[in-house]
């Protein structure tokens, strides 16, 4: 099931499916340590007087999720007419703090005043399992805590028109500080459970709250959930406001303090922090959008904001917090793949957020091995992440590398630079990332031919010398080579220029193909001879235009585009472009000349993005104006991008959100716009 709804703040990460019930939750870093396990989800159930009680995945709801506009606040509408309330939903992650705020708007629709419960189910897996937990209620705050070790997560929530409060609280055993008295104005929980689930055939508390009623357990320890309920009198035709937060800590001092700011603050002022930081985030480049469409503006938003969602505050991008995917291989795209990073920091370069893009290059530049290399992926933490990539294959040693992450991070910095005109940070990052790297991919060449030698290709299936590789090395010893001139590091900038220009050379010598006309997609050499050659078509070849190693009206690369254009497309009611032909990755009908494999949003765009380049008039750009309404045509509700479509229904796969999607698409749009103006002038 897709993420409609991701919330963020660069160090807590929530995930929302089509039901509102949150599906992932990382903290402290995003994308790493999801605190929910796969498939586990965290209910929410409501119970109203004289109609009884449903949980919010039952059918009789109607939902639907949206942002609202320019914010990372989602937005969402539920109506229950068996119940006979409707309510309005804000989830928002407070953009400093880390408290998942969500408040929901409560309405009667009956004509008489009723008590509307509502039940919040948590069940967490703190570090990944379900192990050594405690939960337990505390009552100086009235509030429910999980914690394990240095994770702590308090549970909190007030009603605006409360129904009945705990014993404690209405006695005013408790009620001495400001912080208190606050809580006992609105009453807070009125009730909560803990207990143990996954374990000896126990569900979990959620299903305690099923009659109405929770049975007020105050502790249990291993393998533990909770529910806490918020009672409210709600009038006919009235709206009642009950907010439910979530506070992250490492302590538990550092939670109650979070509490503290909670009541202190109030639910709605916190709110408007949200909802006013990321407006002026968003809108900070104050963009002119010329005549392009309300819809398509909005989703370049919804793209950057998605992009800031998945950046990490300590440097790292992760690729997609979607843990759906784990029913595939056992695994996440919760990694940060330095390729998906570089090419996202050039859109977001070029949209003008150049303060999260300098944050990546520093993380490369920890990340980095001492042969000047990155590896395949890395944790947001920075430490290795999980490969199958062999260090050992075929009875001989090799490295596990995709040499493009390493070309690609070099040239988006100096992209970077070109914004920025930073040169202290420039000379920095040369000595701790630049230097290392461009030797390196000066050095892994073979030496007869002058080409890089084998690593893995940009869709992490084969291993041998990829056309594309060989473009990205090029563009990344050329940006080496101007950045080591700009510094005044003269021979190293002859050394990088010179690899660069022999390898060019090998590329067009060795990897076009003159029979087809096209670029191949690889070559293996074995013994200073060609010994495979692989000549399929794929979209990856975009990059040798996209990078400026040959331009876009190259007959070599218009030759290689149009025959893309001619096997790459899918010729259902769909659309779009495969990767390449005969692409079985999450499939869903066998591969054929009308469906060579499933559309991708990055291979779509890019062939606009080709069209772009070599348009000539305003009408020349219809076929990148129709790649852009077709992305938001599949783009969800929400303004959400998968990192592909069903062929033949337009439904999501794999991953959505994937990061790399939506800066594709700020990129497409920030190309389309440069591209009008040109044309005006």
């Amino acid at each position: 099931m897709p993420r409609p709804l991701v919330l963020s703040n660069g160090s807590m990460f929530a995930t929302f499916d089509g039901n509102l019930e949150m599906r992932d939750f990382y903290f402290p870093y995003v994308g790493m340590e999801d605190h929910t396990k796969y498939g586990e989800r965290h209910r929410i159930g409501v119970w109203a007087e004289g109609k009884g009680y449903s949980w919010l995945s039952d059918p009789e709801w109607e939902i639907t999720i949206r942002y609202q506009p320019e914010t990372l606040v989602g937005s969402t509408l539920l109506r229950n007419d068996t119940l006979g309330i409707k309510m309005t939903v804000e989830d928002q992650i407070h953009p400093v703090y880390n408290i998942l705020l969500r408040r929901f708007f409560i309405k009667n629709l009956w004509n008489t005043e009723r008590e509307i419960r509502l039940f919040v189910h948590h069940n967490f897996n703190i570090y990944g399992d379900k192990q050594k937990e405690t939960a337990f209620y505390e009552p100086y705050t009235n509030s429910v805590i999980h914690y394990r070790q240095t994770r702590y997560f308090l549970i909190g929530g007030m009603s605006s028109t409360p129904a009945q409060c705990l014993e404690k609280i209405q006695s005013g055993r408790y009620a001495s500080t400001l912080r208190e008295m606050a809580q006992l104005d609105r009453c807070g929980v009125s009730s909560f459970t803990v207990g143990k689930n996954n374990y000896q055939g126990m569900e979990g508390t959620w299903k305690d709250a099923e009659d109405g009623e929770l049975s007020r357990n105050t502790i249990e320890q291993g393998s533990v959930d909770s529910t806490i309920a918020i009672h409210s009198i709600v009038k006919p035709d009235e709206e009642t406001e009950v907010s439910m937060w979530l506070c992250a800590g490492r302590t538990m001092d550092e939670v109650f303090a979070l509490q503290q700011m909670v009541m202190e603050e109030s639910p709605g002022r916190l709110h408007s922090h949200c909802t006013n930081y990321w407006k002026s985030w968003v809108n900070k480049a104050n963009r002119d959008f010329g005549n392009l469409d309300t819809e398509l503006i909005n989703l370049y938003k919804r793209s950057l904001l998605t992009i800031r969602a998945h950046a990490d505050n300590t440097g790292g991008i992760v690729a997609a917090a979607d843990s759906d995917i784990m029913a595939f291989n056992r695994d996440t795209y919760t990694y940060v793949w330095p390729r998906d990073g570089a090419l996202v920091c050039m859109a977001l370069d070029e949209a003008g957020y150049l303060e999260v893009t300098r944050r990546f290059f520093e993380f490369c530049a920890d990340v980095q091995s001492p042969d000047g290399y990155l590896l395949h992926k890395y944790n947001p933490d920075k430490s290795l992440g999980s490969s199958w990539h062999p260090w050992y294959s075929d009875g001989e040693p090799q490295l596990p590398i995709q040499e493009d992450e390493t070309a690609l991070v070099v040239h988006a910095l100096w992209q970077h630079f070109q914004k920025i005109q930073d040169f202290e940070f420039l000379q920095r990052m040369y000595e701790n990332f630049v230097r290392g790297a461009a030797t390196f991919l000066a050095e892994f060449r073979e030496e007869a031919t002058g080409l890089p030698l084998a690593s893995y290709d940009p869709w992490e299936e084969h291993r041998g010398v990829f056309t594309y590789t060989t473009a990205c090395t090029i563009a990344g010893l050329r940006a080496a080579a101007q950045i080591a001139n700009i510094l005044g590091h003269h021979r190293h900038s002859e050394q990088y220029q010179t690899a660069a220009d022999e390898m060019r050379q090998a590329m067009l010598f060795h990897l076009f193909d003159e029979e087809t006309g096209r670029f191949v997609k690889f070559i293996r050499r074995k013994d200073g001879k060609t010994v495979h050659r692989d000549t399929t078509p794929d979209a990856s070849l975009c990059i040798i235009w996209k990078l400026g190693i040959l331009t876009p009206y190259d007959l070599r690369i218009t030759s290689t585009m149009e025959q893309l254009n001619q096997h790459l497309k899918v010729h259902t009611n769909i659309g779009g472009w495969a990767r390449y032909t005969n692409d079985y990755y999450h499939a869903v009908v066998a591969p054929t000349r009308e469906i060579p494999g499933n559309p991708w949003i990055i291979t779509t765009l890019w062939n606009a993005q080709w069209h772009i380049e070599l348009a000539k008039n305003k009408e020349d750009l219809q076929t990148a104006y129709d790649a852009l309404l077709w992305t938001q045509k599949y783009a969800g509700t929400t303004g959400i991008l998968a990192e592909q479509l069903n062929p033949l229904t337009g439904a999501p796969l794999s991953v959505a959100p994937l990061t790399w999607s939506h800066a594709t698409y700020v990129e497409t749009v920030l190309m389309l716009l440069k591209k009008e103006k040109e044309l005006a002038e």
